[in-house]
């Protein structure tokens, strides 16, 4: 019996720790984590979103309703460019945009070269966006095949929603870029499931520098890179069971 009244308390415990993907909430963006009546929060100035609402949501459902743990379901995984078939692979999609609102206010936007291209960026990202540019500059330089994927952007900064929708797209921002359009596969634009143009190379030079590639996505649009460092940082996700 002695055993038992020992080992309940522990069982119900809420650990005093975040969990990882809160945590790099924080590492990244700054927001604060709190712990209140058991459940984990993240707060940003006045507004709190839940680590975890419990709630059982369809794919569009954790777009439209977000709760911390739904940007890092399902993981956003690198590596060989394979076809996307599952509907609800969409790693990366989801945004919880009261933190990007905070974190990313238009005031400070910066303009650099982009391989050539003069573009506005937020600060915040600029370092990243520069890194990826002088990536990019070897590429070509080594393979002239690849040049035709930056001799033309599709933009940075632009303040609109997601084509079809009412949630900001993450270009609203100033995090996103969108390399040439006439080189690139968008899933409204076909008919017939997954499609990509981009080279191993170019995925693999954003990615190294914090940027998620909308080419990893069933809902494709493979011109797209957005800097979202948390999503590619091991450490941000559970371990396996």
């Amino acid at each position: 019996m002695l055993l038992v009244r020992l080992l309940v308390p522990l069982f119900f415990l809420t650990p005093a720790t975040p969990p990882p993907a809160l945590s790099c909430m924080t590492k990244y963006y700054g927001i604060i984590a709190e712990l209140t009546d058991g459940a984990w929060t993240a707060r940003v100035g006045d507004t709190r979103i839940p680590y975890d609402d419990k709630k059982t949501k369809t794919a569009d459902e954790k777009l439209e309703h977000p709760d911390v743990k739904d940007v890092f379901t399902p993981r956003y995984r690198t590596g060989p460019i394979r076809p996307v078939t599952d509907p609800d692979e969409d790693p990366g999609r989801t945004r919880l945009d009261a933190i990007f609102r905070a974190v990313f206010p238009t005031k400070d936007l910066v303009r650099i070269d982009f391989v050539g291209h003069k573009v506005q960026v937020h600060k915040r990202a600029q370092a990243a966006f520069e890194r990826v540019a002088a990536r990019l500059k070897a590429l070509v330089a080594a393979d002239a095949k690849l040049a035709p994927f930056v001799a033309r952007l599709g933009g940075t900064f632009n303040a609109r929603n997601i084509a079809g929708t009412d949630r900001p797209s993450a270009h609203s921002y100033g995090i996103a870029i969108d390399l040439n359009d006439k080189l690139s596969d968008y899933w409204r634009w076909e008919k017939n499931g997954w499609k990509n143009k981009i080279p191993q190379p170019i995925v693999d030079a954003f990615e190294a520098e914090g940027f998620i590639w909308g080419g990893r996505w069933f809902h494709f649009d493979t011109m797209h890179f957005e800097y979202r460092p948390e999503l590619l940082d091991g450490s941000c996700y559970a371990p396996a069971p």
